[in-house]
């Protein structure tokens, strides 16, 4: 691992990042996900639930039949089933087969699903007993309701541009300035905290909490997805005429459905790990100066094996390939603050961060950025490791 640092990626110069356009567009685009995810799936769900205690009755089929849709993108089916029903007396009609009441692909599925309703035909229905005018044939629920969780896609996109834009914005606004040569913005000292030159307690990039439910929320959307066509494959193999073809390629996201489930689990242990405080004096960096780095190890230090902390140095440098974008890093420069391994030193010490002179310091611009974080490694016997980051800002050599 290099210990000086070496040139980065690229020197881009900034030309002006779209923050704020940014955040407007991931609000749109966060309030239309929530909006889809609400009509198809919690209303759907919040049908379900309630009509578990919804009393059945008995209906009669007036009309039953697969409905279709076209447009430019093909033609979509839904299961139109009409029948009958008398409550205190009064008959009452109904069109609700179950509470999904969305058209999709497949016309089998939903012509076995309507052969079953011919007109004429006794069946039980549900029906809401505060209004009667409500009643559902199928009240159970089925994995084709997981497909309402796609509008997530367009939660969690919107959710990150919000907040991404947000926060560019409100980092301008509150002091990030430039140098004078225009190419590196970095906070300006004296518009916070850290500029006083005092120690300055280092918070997590990610807390722990944050990247378990990050995690909570993949292994959802991912395996409420896979689940979907699992259901499907597993019918098949059930009927006895199984679709090898379509298992063999379902079984790779199976797969990285159940490496998610474990890294669920993994982050949940790891929220029982001893917690680092890191408290660094100056509270910023300077090349060619020296800061000291102060640790301490909360909760059952006892625990610890070997702590390690290093400074580091990354590029992230962002680009588009066509309609894709991507996102390199690299590190450039590794400096070690620590290594302890006995007790004494691991639960509480100090070490020095010697930061070289040729340093590049922090630099944010519309398509990379320099990175500078410490990163502290945890090594815990019979129990998952724990690797947390904070970040720090380096300043330009000579500021004031």
């Amino acid at each position: 691992m290099p210990t000086e640092p070496t040139e980065p990626l690229s020197q881009r110069r900034p030309t002006g990042s779209p923050a704020g356009c940014l955040a407007v567009f991931g609000l749109l685009f966060l309030c239309v996900g929530l909006f889809a995810f609400y009509f198809t799936f919690l209303r759907p769900m919040r049908g379900v639930l309630a009509a578990r205690s919804w009393p059945a009755a008995v209906c009669t089929v007036v009309d039953s039949k697969v409905d279709s849709s076209s447009d430019s993108d093909g033609t979509t089916y839904r299961v139109l089933v009409v029948y009958r029903y008398t409550v205190g007396g009064r008959e009452y009609e109904s069109r609700r087969y179950d509470f999904l009441e969305m058209s999709s692909s497949g016309y089998d599925d939903k012509a076995a699903v309507v052969a079953r309703y011919p007109p004429g035909a006794r069946t039980s229905c549900y029906i809401d007993p505060a209004d009667p005018t409500q009643a559902v044939l199928v009240r159970s629920f089925s994995p084709v309701y997981l497909i309402g969780l796609l509008p997530l896609l367009f939660v969690a996109f919107g959710a990150s541009a919000l907040v991404w834009g947000a926060r560019t914005v409100w980092r301008r606004r509150s002091g990030w300035t430039a140098t004078a040569d225009g190419a590196n913005p970095v906070r300006d000292p004296q518009r916070d905290g850290a500029g006083s030159g005092g120690p300055v307690v280092l918070r997590p990039t990610i807390t722990r909490w944050g990247a378990l439910l990050g995690l909570i929320f993949v292994a959802l959307f991912w395996n409420g997805i896979v689940s979907v066509f699992l259901v499907h494959v597993y019918k098949e193999w059930r009927s006895g005429s199984p679709d090898g073809c379509a298992t063999l390629f379902l079984l790779p996201f199976v797969v990285v459905g159940l490496g998610l489930v474990f890294a669920v689990l993994r982050q949940l242990l790891v929220l029982f790990n001893p917690r680092v405080v890191l408290t660094l004096n100056p509270g910023q960096l300077t090349p060619g100066q020296s800061a000291y780095v102060n640790w301490r190890v909360g909760g059952q230090a006892s625990r610890v094996q070997r702590l390690r902390i290093t400074l580091e140095g990354r590029e992230e440098a962002s680009y588009r390939r066509g309609t894709d974008n991507y996102t390199d890093k690299e590190t450039f420069a590794v400096i070690r603050i620590a290594d302890a391994a006995q007790s004494f030193e691991i639960a509480e010490g100090s070490g020095r961060a010697d930061v070289p002179a040729t340093a590049v310091p922090t630099f944010t611009a519309s398509h990379n950025k320099i990175v500078w974080l410490f990163k502290v490694k945890m090594e815990i016997a019979g129990w998952p490791d724990s690797e947390d980051e904070y970040e720090v800002l380096v300043r330009p050599g000579g500021a004031a």
